[in-house]
């Protein structure tokens, strides 16, 4: 038996045609990617700061050794120390970690000498009768400061230095003549006020000099004033 081919309606050809091009725009759709977002820019790389030299330190002071350092006093002690140094003419009492002008420092104290801190290294000052070849005199002229700075302690009040108590009078027999007692509290010398060391250290030279000193002190609660010569 021969099968008879049906012939298409135009409604169906309508249908075909309407599925073929609805599928072809389909494809040229997702060909060119349709549907999908196209990937954002990556951002633009941030510009770098600017770099900011740090400033230099300050060149460190050049430490300078005076040529005329002398040892004029020394003391050793559980407390470090003291050691009195001529230099430039000037008397200086230094202890451990104090510098003189221009940055030379007293390192430690040692029995017969002091030990500074250089400007090549550590520098020794010692007595003329311990290091014979060592210029410079072992007392300043006018007189061995030391025992005047063993013999006081500051006073302060209130904050301030006030005066120098008077511990004792065995290295200083001029002041017992001149009728000081211990306890007595050194307030002037020669019309200056004894606020500092160094002043205490250019009384033996005052008194060289002028042949007297000028003392005003206190006593208690009352100030006296006394001569003091050589």
């Amino acid at each position: 038996m021969k099968a008879t081919r049906r012939a298409s309606t135009p409604r169906e050809w309508a249908l075909a045609i309407g599925g073929g091009l609805a599928l072809s725009a389909g494809l040229v759709w997702v060909l060119r990617g349709g549907g999908e977002e196209a990937p954002p820019a990556p951002p633009l790389p941030s510009p770098p700061a600017p770099v900011v030299a740090a400033p230099l330190p300050p060149p460190a002071a050049a430490v300078s050794a005076p040529a005329d350092l002398a040892l004029a006093g020394l003391r050793a002690g559980p407390d470090g120390g003291m050691a009195i140094v001529v230099a430039g003419g000037k008397h200086y009492l230094l202890r451990p970690g104090r510098a003189l002008p221009g940055g030379v420092k007293l390192l430690r104290v040692e029995p017969g000498r002091a030990i500074l801190a250089g400007p090549s290294g550590e520098l020794v000052l010692a007595f003329a009768d311990a290091a014979p070849a060592m210029a410079g005199p072992s007392a300043p002229p006018g007189g061995d400061p030391t025992p005047w700075r063993l013999a006081l302690s500051p006073l302060r009040e209130q904050g301030r230095l006030a005066g120098w108590r008077l511990d004792n009078l065995a290295g200083l027999p001029a002041l017992a003549r001149a009728g000081l007692k211990s306890g007595d509290v050194l307030l002037l010398a020669n019309g200056a006020e004894l606020i500092s060391e160094e002043k205490i250290m250019e009384l033996p030279q005052e008194l060289a000099a002028n042949g007297r000193l000028q003392i005003v002190y206190r006593r208690g609660n009352a100030q006296r004033e006394a001569v003091v010569t050589p």
